[in-house]
């Protein structure tokens, strides 16, 4: 019987032997280890469930601001019911509380995420620009700037500023050098024309690529060397460089009765500091100036008329220059070899005119260190 006791021994694993040897105390606290691992268990579950709750808040409290700042664009943009000065001045100042607390709940994207500008994409109006310095006009150029010849001319139909996937015109780009292209960049602004007779178009369509952390550091000590953009700390890895062709100038909603390029290729810097389903805050990267951007509705196909406009080949500055000067020279014989000296010397002069417009326009694009 001994024997078999013994044997039974030698059959345990060690440690059981140890801890039998050892008497009763170890045995006890190996024991209570195990509701301490429950215990750490349960502790991991219900911080990830505070997490998630606070999450869920920070969502919904995001959702809450995001309505307040569309309804209060709505108000002051409400051109049936315009409210008081005073009444502005309250939504306004809403406004850019909204914005801030919106930029603050802005979730941090990995650099790595190659998906991360997925969540941009759309087609967009531009509802509200809150400008960091007196004077800037920083959608339209000159085309929107309030002078007596502009406002009797052209009124703003509407503003877009659409972020479309890679090369979705037809007429984009793939790579930007060794640089990939992440998107392609539509800005419109559509005007009602001569007393409301005429659409006009004017079309800037870029491709957007990806800045690096080092390319963003440098663009702020750009703009404190240059004693800009005092409102930008920081450059997200959402910002992108938009490099655009010259504006196209186009009549109508296809661009069948005029469809001209003028003008020299851009490019600007915007971050995007908020983005959900219904907005998307932007920021310039040079002038700080904040852009309020309103999901387009699916069945807006106002919103979607540039993709037709686009799609045809536009007249070129130098054609449309040759055909004015052809035109004035006709003018011009017109009034020697005819006789016909009012009608074909103003003929001439008004081609004339036109022509070097033409020849020294940029197509309603402003000078200004904001461009890149």
């Amino acid at each position: 019987m001994a024997s078999y006791l013994m044997l039974l021994l030698l059959c345990l694993p060690s440690h059981l032997i140890s801890a039998a040897l050892a008497g009763p105390h170890p045995l006890s606290f190996v024991v209570a280890k195990r509701p301490s691992s429950s215990l750490t268990l349960s502790s991991s579950s219900s911080l990830r469930n505070n997490v998630n709750r606070r999450r869920i808040a920070s969502k919904t409290q995001s959702n809450s601001l995001s309505h307040r700042l569309q309804t209060d664009i709505q108000v002051i943009n409400d051109d049936d019911n315009v409210p008081s000065d005073s009444e502005i001045e309250v939504r306004k100042h809403s406004i850019d509380s909204a914005i801030q607390q919106l930029e603050m709940s802005q979730e941090e994207r990995q650099d790595d995420d190659n998906k991360r500008f997925e969540p941009l994409l759309g087609f967009y109006d531009v509802s509200h620009v809150q400008t960091a310095n007196q004077g800037e006009n920083p959608v339209g150029g000159k085309w929107t700037r309030k002078n007596k010849v502009t406002q009797q001319i052209l009124n703003i139909r509407r503003t877009f500023q659409h972020l479309r996937p890679t090369n979705s015109t037809g007429i984009g780009m793939l790579m930007k050098g060794k640089t990939p292209v992440i998107a392609e960049a539509v800005n419109i602004i559509t005007f009602d024309a001569i007393f409301r007779l005429i659409r006009l178009n004017v079309i800037l369509r870029g491709d957007a690529i990806a800045i690096s952390a080092e390319e963003r550091q440098k663009q702020l000590e750009l703009n404190a060397d240059k004693n800009r953009g005092t409102s930008i700390q920081t450059l997200s890895n959402l910002t992108v460089k938009a490099i655009f062709d010259p504006p196209r100038i186009v009549f109508g909603r296809t661009g069948r009765f005029g469809n001209f390029q003028l003008g020299p290729s851009t490019s600007v810097i915007l971050d995007t500091t908020y983005i959900d389903d219904q907005i998307r805050i932007g920021m310039g990267g040079t002038s700080g100036t904040r852009f309020v951007f309103s999901r387009c509705q699916d069945d807006d196909d106002e919103a979607q008329d540039f993709l037709q406009m686009l799609r045809r080949k536009p007249v070129r500055r130098s054609r449309i220059v040759g055909g004015l000067i052809g035109l004035g020279g006709s003018g011009v014989w017109a009034s020697v070899a005819k006789g016909y000296k009012v009608m074909g010397g103003t003929v001439a002069v008004l081609t004339g005119l036109v022509a070097l417009a033409l020849s020294l326009s940029s197509g309603g694009v402003e000078d200004d260190e904001d461009e890149q």
